[in-house]
């Protein structure tokens, strides 16, 4: 009877996880028809305690360290049709499941990927939410596979694709766009489809400062997979197409917009720094 599956791992995020598995248990969803798989994956603050007195969650533990092992261990233990793949300092909105499920409606759609706000959502960080949001929605509605990137702290898919694509490489960073490409590649770009109502808050992301460090690792980690899927990074139009579409829907006051630029381009710093530094200090996995 299980319609949906909900994969969570766990590694050291005492402070949000009682609020992620909060709203997961609170989900616009018939209760009967989805779980909750939270993997322990080796913790050592609070959060081994938190999942031992959650109730309405299966708890699992998976020694191998990496949130993508974690995954594929849940993935082997769920028995839902759907999968749907959150973090757990991220905090989905209640209708979250039910948005993944109406996007999957369509036959075509193998992956849906959803809509991330940052905990801090005003300020000069409201305004990179809003321009990231627009840059996934471009991405994801876009005919050229080489740009298509993928984000498990908000993604659903079938089980059947997950059979099909998967597992996911048990690597640092990057294994769902490795995923997303795999599913993209092998069914065409209209197999993943992004749903701004398949909304969580991602607690992490609570400043500029946050914003910067995960440009570094985005930047460093889609340097490291390379030699196992060819992506392509966006060009200035592509980014300036997503820039100007972000300005207009939000209609941002000339302040705004200047602001956003400057934080933009510190982004791009971080990112490019972060690929640079794969050259200087790469991994011994690597």
């Amino acid at each position: 009877m299980i319609r949906m599956s909900v994969v969570v791992p766990v590694y050291n995020t005492a402070r949000h996880l009682e609020r992620c598995l909060g709203a997961l248990r609170g989900q616009d969803y018939p209760a009967d028809e989805y779980e909750i798989l939270a993997v322990d994956n080796n913790s050592t603050d609070e959060s081994t305690a938190i999942l031992a007195r959650a109730t309405g969650v299966r708890v699992l533990r998976e020694r191998k360290q990496g949130s993508y092992a974690a995954r594929n261990r849940a993935v082997r233990e769920a028995r839902g049709s759907l999968l749907a793949f959150t973090d757990s300092d991220c905090i989905p909105d209640r209708g979250w499941l039910r948005a993944i499920e109406a996007a999957m409606a369509d036959p075509r759609v193998q992956v849906v990927l959803g809509l991330r706000r940052p905990s801090l959502d005003h300020g000069v960080v409201k305004l990179l939410g809003d321009y990231e949001a627009k840059k996934d929605e471009l991405v994801i509605s876009s005919a050229t596979p080489e740009v298509y990137y993928g984000f498990t702290n908000n993604m659903g898919l079938r089980r059947t694709t997950f059979d099909r694509y998967g597992p996911f490489v048990e690597r640092d960073r990057g294994s769902d766009t490795i995923f997303v490409r795999r599913v993209v590649d092998g069914e065409g770009c209209g197999a993943a489809a992004f749903c701004p109502a398949a909304r969580i808050e991602h607690a992490e992301l609570d400043g500029i400062a946050s914003y910067y460090r995960k440009m570094f690792t985005y930047g460093r980690s889609r340097r490291l997979y390379g030699h196992i899927m060819n992506t392509r990074p966006l060009t200035a139009s592509e980014r300036l197409t997503a820039l100007r579409r972000c300005v207009a829907d939000g209609r941002y006051r000339w302040s705004e917009e200047c602001l956003l630029v400057g934080a933009l381009a510190g982004g791009m710093l971080a990112w490019t720094l972060g690929s640079l530094s794969s050259t200087w200090n790469p991994p011994a996995e690597e």
